[in-house]
């Protein structure tokens, strides 16, 4: 294992010596080996630093006659991943090729291991933004072949996850298919990854001290400890959706998997003899089901109906089929996990913006496919509130903080990246590519503009009328010269046709205060109606006289004069 370490790793190494010895706490570990990173500047590599990761690794690895590091070791990783310190994919990677192997010799590190990966193994959010995550994809495809046998380049950090989050399952599948002897009835009769030590006898005496009872508990304990963590991440929502991405674009290493896994479920008398129920194995084995146990055509109504009858479009407008839809159910779940609690709301714009970037590279689109299939998902959430599943409490407005927040942050975070990889020089020229030909910002703008084709979709429920129409009122009014700060707003509460907006016009405005947009999308195409475009230059002070008077104010000598010179609007403003 070539290490990359600079020299605050080097003194954390010898710093963790001394911290085992002197049986130190890991908060006082983590907490002095950040403040040396702090202090010796190398701002790229102190958050999920790779050096400590590799340095971990090595002292994790190098047991005694025992075969085991000491427990304050594991204590210490642990620190160093929750608290940011080391990579987690790195470490796990470095981890999984040699304890995996060696785990019959040596149970308890391999139980060790299982505990860190349940933990850390698949939080991904925060790590794709480190300066260093580039190199941390480029050691782990080193070290797992991930790009050779998945036959997919690792450049991109969402083809990395789906095909890092494949690898980790398969090999906790052919741990278990070994651990009963079950490999031979494999057609390749070997794991994808090592599952034993290519020399035997090295591993041989490791635990001579402890008894041989012992020694094969621990073993049969681990064996169903693998089976229950696969049968969790089956389970897990956002690593199903991220398989479904390897099951469309990576078939055949997919149907390799698929035949593994099934050949667990039949075979293997430890999951037979287990409480755990099968559901989740066979619907992912199944074919023509997804990973939820829906065939695709069930999926896209379950969602809304216009998934079915009226699929994306393609940027020259010819349509693409239900199928492309299909491709973008996995943001349509997630933001329906995010409401039922299902998935913690914390991180929830960082994972959304994670999820969507690992679509678009997965699925080889546009950005602008991948804005748009972004904001249907989100309007599409809104709107499922008109018919709610959950019961009798309301949860439009969580619905309308998604759509006009979350995913509106998550788009500016996508768009931030962007922008501060283009300054960089050591970009590689896949995103070079990406980057300059497509400005995200206009894509963002097309994206928007092209929803105002779902028009049905965008009408807004009852109570966000009023705000859909000031919204639509304010473009009016920038669009018309009238000046915005004046009282004409006030005119504007009503529900009006004079006034209609819809929820892109709500959308809109929600970019615009977040400077992914400029007051020039008030002069897109369609976006302001006739009955708004021919709004009267009436005086804003004249208009706010209407209101005063209506509000109760005194009709004296100079108001009635402005009454007089501009005629009510509406009849019903002076019943």
């Amino acid at each position: 294992m070539e290490s990359t370490s600079s020299a605050w790793v080097e003194w954390a190494a010898e710093y963790t010596k001394a911290a085992q010895a002197d049986a130190r706490p890991p908060n006082e570990w983590a907490a002095r080996v950040a403040a040396a990173a702090a202090a010796a500047g190398e701002r790229e590599d102190v958050q999920f630093s790779v050096g400590l990761a590799e340095m971990l690794a090595r002292v994790l690895l190098s047991g005694g006659s025992s075969g085991a590091a000491p427990a304050a070791a594991w204590k210490y990783a642990e620190a160093a991943l929750a608290a940011r310190l080391a990579s987690p994919a790195l470490l796990l990677a470095l981890l999984s090729s040699r304890v995996i192997p060696q785990r019959a010799a040596r149970p308890t590190v391999y139980r060790l291991y299982l505990e860190l990966l349940r933990r850390h193994g698949f939080k991904f959010c925060f790590q794709m933004k480190a300066a260093n995550f580039e190199k941390v994809m480029q050691l782990i495809d080193d070290n797992l072949n991930l790009s050779k046998i998945f036959t997919f380049p690792t450049c991109e950090p969402g083809v990395f996850i789906v095909e890092f989050v494949l690898c980790i399952l398969w090999q906790l599948v052919d741990t278990a298919l070994d651990d009963e002897g079950l490999l031979e009835l494999t057609p390749e009769k070997k794991a994808q990854w090592p599952t034993r030590p290519q020399d035997i006898s090295a591993s041989e005496g490791s635990f001579s001290e402890q008894k041989q009872e012992k020694i094969e508990k621990l073993q049969m304990m681990n064996s169903v400890i693998t089976i229950e963590l696969i049968a969790h991440l089956l389970h897990d929502k956002v690593t199903t959706s991220i398989l479904s991405l390897a099951r469309e674009n990576m078939q055949t290493q997919w149907g390799v998997f698929t035949n593994r896994l099934q050949l667990l479920v039949v075979n293997s008398s430890t999951l037979q003899a287990s409480t755990m129920s099968l559901d989740a194995f066979q619907q992912l084995i199944l074919d023509d089901h997804n990973v939820y146990g829906d065939n695709k055509h069930n999926l896209r109504k379950r969602f809304h109906p216009m998934v079915a009858s009226n699929p994306l479009s393609s940027p020259n407008g010819c349509c693409l089929g239900g199928s492309y839809s299909a491709l973008w159910i996995p943001i349509d779940m997630y933001l329906e996990d995010c409401l039922d609690g299902s998935i913690a709301a914390t991180n929830s714009i960082e994972t959304l913006s994670g999820l969507v970037k690992a679509l678009q590279a997965v699925n080889r689109s546009t950005w602008h496919d991948a804005f748009i299939a972004l904001w249907i998902a989100s309007v599409r959430l809104v709107q499922r509130e008109r018919e709610p599943i959950e019961g009798p409490v309301p949860h439009l407005e969580t619905r309308l903080c998604m759509l006009l927040s979350i995913t509106t942050l998550a788009v500016a975070d996508i768009i931030e990246e962007a922008d501060s990889r283009l300054g960089e020089t050591d970009l590689s020229s896949h995103w070079k590519e990406k980057a300059a030909s497509g400005d995200l910002r206009k894509e963002l703008m097309l994206s928007l503009q092209a929803l105002g084709d779902y028009e049905s979709l965008l009408v807004p429920p009852p109570c966000i009328i009023s705000a859909a129409n000031q919204a639509a009122s304010k473009a009016a009014m920038v669009v018309s010269g009238i000046n915005i700060g004046s009282g004409y707003m006030e005119n504007t509460n009503d529900s009006s046709p004079n006034y209609s907006g819809n929820m892109r016009h709500l959308i809109v405005e929600s970019c615009i205060s977040r400077n992914l947009l400029d007051t020039s999308a008030y002069y897109w195409s369609g976006y302001i109606n006739s009955h708004v475009n021919s709004m009267s230059h009436t005086n804003p002070s004249q208009l706010a006289g209407w209101s005063s008077f209506m509000k109760g104010a005194p009709l004296t000598q100079s108001l009635a004069t402005m009454l007089v010179s501009s005629p009510a609007s509406r009849a019903r403003k002076v019943i």
